[in-house]
């Protein structure tokens, strides 16, 4: 697995500002590591106005879902850019903070439960409500290929099992990244081969995401 550092104008959330997938990925503008992660189609947009792309996207290989708070530029950006989008209307816009998905399924945060029909239709998966360390926000408070998740270090055990069962997963263990940050959602953007962390991560935290998310 490749994971590299690298902060975003100074900021070492990197999973507030990009979001990626194994097909699809949204970059908010001046984002150098584009090229790192090898997406079918990306977008280079603001969302709702701001670079915190990855905060208010989610989605995975069949789609990426953004909020209905989008203007008509960043639409016309998505739709310029070729990958495949939903707008969801939703009251509580940060998606990304509220999904946790791969291609198998999504754990999402319970303020979600009116949409998960059109969530399931969208992403192709079963989605289920769920929390990581008794936090309502499962996309900030894990990080998840097809092979396992890293989560919140207060998660539990009947979470992380949870996590496995829905994501399909073979492996689930918690950890940090930016020198102890649980918040490992928001810290870190994943594909299947790469890992982007923010420049604060140190070696036993990415031996722990190369293990948990990379190939053993």
């Amino acid at each position: 697995m490749n994971i590299e550092r690298y902060n975003f104008r100074g900021n070492t959330n990197i999973g507030l500002h990009a979001s990626v997938t194994g097909k699809y990925a949204v970059f908010p503008p001046g984002f150098k590591r584009k090229d790192f992660f090898e997406a079918e189609a990306h977008a280079e947009t603001t969302v709702a106005r701001t670079q915190l792309t990855g905060l208010f996207t989610a989605g995975n290989s069949n789609c990426i879902l953004v909020p209905d708070s989008i203007t008509s530029r960043e639409r016309k950006n998505l739709e310029d850019s070729g990958l495949e989008f939903r707008v969801l209307e939703v009251t509580d816009t940060a998606l990304g903070n509220l999904i946790l998905a791969n291609d198998e399924g999504a754990v999402v945060g319970e303020k979600l439960k009116p949409h998960l029909e059109e969530i399931e239709e969208a992403l192709g998966v079963d989605v289920e409500i769920g929390t990581v360390g008794g936090i309502r926000n499962p996309g900030a408070a894990a990080l998840a290929n097809h092979r396992g998740a890293l989560l919140h270090r207060e998660a539990s055990e009947q979470e992380a099992e949870h996590v496995k069962k829905v994501l399909g997963l073979d492996e689930v263990d918690i950890g940090t990244v930016n020198l102890g940050s649980p918040f490992v959602g928001s810290g870190a953007a994943v594909t299947g081969e790469n890992v982007l962390v923010g420049e604060d991560t140190k070696g036993p935290e990415i031996g722990r995401i190369d293990r948990v998310l990379g190939e053993g």
